[in-house]
C-alpha cells in the first residue's frame, strides 16, 4: 500500500481565543490557582475575579446597560457570602445575551441538593468539583 505524506496543516485549525474568563470565587487561594492555571494558556487574554455574586452580577449588569460583551466563560462557586452562586445565576440569567456564556459550577460542596439545582438550572453537565487540574481548565478553554 503506498501513503500520500500529506503536508502539517496545523495552521489551518487554529484555537478559539477565549477574551474574557471571569472567576465568581471567594476564596483567594482557589482565584489565585485557576488565574495562574488560565494565565498559562496562550488562547486566555484575561481573566476577572469577583469575591460574591452580587459583585459579578453588578458588573455584569453595568455591561448589558452598555452593550458591552460578557466573559466567554463563567466559573461560579455556589458558596459565597452576600449572593451565592444561584443567587447569581439566577439574576444574570434574566440579562439578555447571557446565553453565550459557559457557566460552569465550581464548587467543593458534596450536597445532593446543589447538584439537583444545578441540573434544575440545565448546568448538570459543567457542574465540576474542586479542585480543577490544569488538565481539566485546558479542555474547557478548548471546548469552548
Amino acid at each position: 500500500m503506498n501513503y500520500i505524506k500529506v503536508p502539517h496543516l496545523s495552521y489551518l485549525f487554529q484555537m478559539k481565543t477565549i477574551n474574557e474568563v471571569c472567576l465568581i470565587e471567594d476564596d483567594k487561594v482557589q482565584v489565585f490557582l485557576i488565574q495562574k492555571l488560565l494565565e498559562k494558556n496562550e488562547n486566555v487574554l484575561s481573566v476577572h475575579s469577583f469575591i460574591n455574586g452580587k459583585l459579578a452580577y453588578d458588573e455584569m449588569e453595568a455591561r448589558s446597560h452598555k452593550g458591552e460583551p460578557f466573559p466567554d466563560i463563567i466559573f461560579l462557586d455556589i458558596n459565597m457570602p452576600i449572593w451565592d452562586g444561584w443567587d447569581f445565576y439566577k439574576a444574570f440569567s434574566k440579562l439578555p445575551g447571557h446565553e453565550v456564556v459557559k457557566t460552569f459550577i465550581l464548587t467543593s460542596s458534596l450536597n445532593e441538593e446543589d447538584y439537583k439545582t444545578a441540573q434544575s438550572l440545565g448546568l448538570k453537565d459543567t457542574y465540576l468539583q474542586k479542585p480543577l487540574s490544569y488538565q481539566k481548565l485546558k479542555e474547557i478553554v478548548d471546548e469552548v
